[in-house]
């Protein structure tokens, strides 16, 4: 039982960093100490200590001896290396989709087109992050692959936590309806063509998130909580 509430306690403490740093309440380099977050979240330090632990582990903390934890920033290698990732895996997925042309889960998605048109319209730009990632989630979805869909959650959460931390409000990779087009592509058996706007689509958002992550770079040092104390 005791295990069952310090795991429920270390998820809270984890869920509000990271919606803290999703919606940028949280910035690169900003200092997350222990004592604070016990407070705040009327938790054990040890709770705290454990979900800074998962959180470094996702890269999205950092943390040195003597020296506490702090919102991390991520390189550009590691931008690039996710992004990587998820072209090898979505080629696959628009890949097989092309192949099976499943009438049901396109029309899922194109009602999941109008949730994202909602979110755009009334600026919700937390929500439109999410939903963009959702999208994707929802082509793989599509596959019934539940070993595949639990990976690619991960890499998605990942991706949109990026987005959202990152990039400005504009989401100019995601306009001309580029999910549209996907959609149609598939639902025609066009390959080829859902594979190149798989690829040019997600090179676009890998590049807003560098840029933005660059300009960060600028201002941006590990310990700068260290001087601002």
């Amino acid at each position: 039982m005791a295990d069952k509430k310090l795991e429920t306690t270390v998820d809270r403490v984890y869920q509000g960093v990271y919606q803290a740093i999703s919606n940028r309440s949280l910035r690169p380099g900003m200092k997350l100490g222990e004592s604070s977050l016990a407070e705040l979240f009327n938790v054990s330090r040890t709770s705290v200590r454990a979900a800074l632990k998962q959180l470094e582990a996702d890269g999205l903390v950092s943390t040195e001896p003597n020296k506490g934890a702090w919102v991390s920033l991520p390189s550009d290698e590691e931008i690039r290396s996710l992004f990587e990732t998820r072209r090898l895996i979505e080629i696959g997925v628009v890949t097989e989709l092309c192949r099976r042309r499943d009438s049901a889960a396109m029309q899922d998605l194109r009602e999941h087109l109008l949730l994202e048109e909602e979110a755009r319209r009334n600026h919700d730009h937390q929500r439109l992050i999410h939903l963009l990632g959702e999208f994707h989630i929802k082509l793989a979805q599509a596959l019934n692959n539940p070993v595949l869909l639990d990976w690619f959650r991960k890499l998605i959460s990942r991706a949109s936590l990026f987005a959202a931390a990152l990039d400005d409000e504009r989401h100019d990779a995601c306009r001309d309806d580029e999910h549209l087009r996907l959609i149609e592509f598939i639902e025609a058996g066009n390959q080829n063509a859902a594979i190149e706007l798989t690829c040019f689509h997600l090179a676009a958002i890998e590049t807003a998130i560098v840029e933005s992550a660059g300009k960060l770079k600028a201002s941006y040092h590990p310990l700068k909580h260290l001087i601002e104390t």
